[in-house]
């Protein structure tokens, strides 16, 4: 029998959505927490490079290499640190982190200090562990990073093993195409999440591989988080320039990364939607509707609103016609906050049960700094029997 080693994953700053894309995917792998956006499980094998591969909302991952007593002196830990790094590389270049409670009075400048004492050479660079992602992605530096693990009492000691490819998504975000930024478009790394998320909760119950369809799809930013999973995507919109749009961006992207999924955009309307266009059901409808003005006016929230839930009400009664049994809907619901009371569409929810729609966890809210509607990601599990 294998060995369990344990890992850090470093979440990106909507921890719960995070958490919950990783469960989704990794049902056997039981996360602890240790500190904000920082949690640990334990695999026999190394899975770091594949998760930083899927993942959308996962910043870093680290491998723990060592573990001491929770009272080594901090001279005794520098030394550590630096035999480390000097098994590496004669001439470091490196950052050292801590997290939680417990932290020593170790610097970068410390480290660097008995490294040359060495007689070697070091660089170092710092910076806050969740803001370290850009740096550690361009220099390819060492990143090592300590806590005092409650559990086990000891401090341990991890080294960086994958960190997200920034340039990357920038590439799907910024040079597909098509765009229309006055539309307030999905964030890919959510898009992905929610992607993720619904695949991974679909083929916990499922071994076929699952087709996605997104009735509003704008400029495709679901259908090509789906096909970077090698997912067969459907995706519609009643905005004929969004459909053209769509589907160059998805030609651009199978070239791109020489993807060979199966696509189809089709002009729609997701109230009415028509079984005849699809060669088969949907397993995954993963979307982001339209939510309304991106800077309402507090007058105008409760019509807003209003005409928002007649909407969605009859987009979800259409959907029935296409969704499997047991299919997963990923939908973002809008949410606004005043001074004075909160607008969603919460009550909605309760509606939806009657047409088949179970809830499958609590609606994790995503907000982007200084929007003024903020998204609230919702997960349904779809039988057609509870209609």
């Amino acid at each position: 029998m294998n060995s369990l080693s344990k890992f850090l994953v470093l979440f990106g700053n909507t921890t719960l959505l995070s958490k919950l894309e990783f469960e989704s995917l990794y049902p056997t792998l039981s996360l602890t927490k240790l500190d904000e956006h920082l949690y640990s499980f334990e695999s026999e094998t190394d899975l770091s490079t594949e998760m930083m591969e899927v993942l959308g909302g996962t910043v870093k991952i680290f491998g723990v290499v060592k573990e001491f007593e929770s009272n080594i002196a901090d001279e005794t830990l520098i030394e550590e640190i630096v035999a480390l790094l000097l098994s590496q590389t004669d001439e470091p270049y490196f950052t050292f982190s801590q997290t939680g409670k417990g932290q020593r009075e170790i610097s970068n400048a410390d480290i660097k200090d008995l490294i040359k004492e060495n007689g070697k050479k070091a660089r170092y660079f710092s910076g806050e562990l969740s803001e370290s992602a850009l740096l550690s992605h361009k220099s390819k530096a060492t990143e090592l990073l300590s806590f005092n693990d409650k559990v086990s009492g000891k401090l341990i000691l991890a080294q960086l093993r994958v960190v997200q490819d920034i340039d990357d998504w920038t590439k799907r975000d910024r040079n597909k195409p098509y765009a229309d930024r006055k539309k307030g478009m999905l964030p890919p790394k959510v898009a992905r999440m929610m992607v993720n998320i619904a695949s991974g909760l679909w083929q916990q119950k499922n071994e076929a591989k699952p087709l996605l369809y997104d009735p509003f799809c704008g400029t495709g930013t679901v259908l090509l988080e789906a096909g970077m999973r090698d997912l067969d995507v459907y995706g519609s919109d009643i905005d004929q320039n969004a459909v053209f749009g769509s589907r160059d961006n998805l030609e651009w992207f199978k070239q791109e990364y020489g993807k060979q999924i199966e696509s189809k955009v089709f002009y729609m309307d997701a109230g009415h939607l028509d079984l005849a266009t699809f060669t088969s059901k949907v397993d995954l409808l993963v979307t982001e509707p339209f939510l309304g003005k991106q800077t309402p006016r507090d007058s105008e929230l409760a019509n807003v609103f209003k005409g928002l839930e007649k909407m969605y009400l009859g987009s979800f009664k259409s959907f029935t016609k296409v969704l499997s049994d047991g299919a997963v809907v990923a939908i973002v619901f809008p949410r606004v906050s005043t001074a004075k009371r909160t607008y969603s569409l919460d009550s909605l929810i309760d509606k939806l049960k009657t047409k088949g729609y179970n809830l499958v966890v609590d609606p994790v809210l995503y907000a982007r700094e200084g929007a003024r509607v903020a998204r609230q990601i919702c997960l349904f599990s779809f039988h057609s029997s509870i209609k």
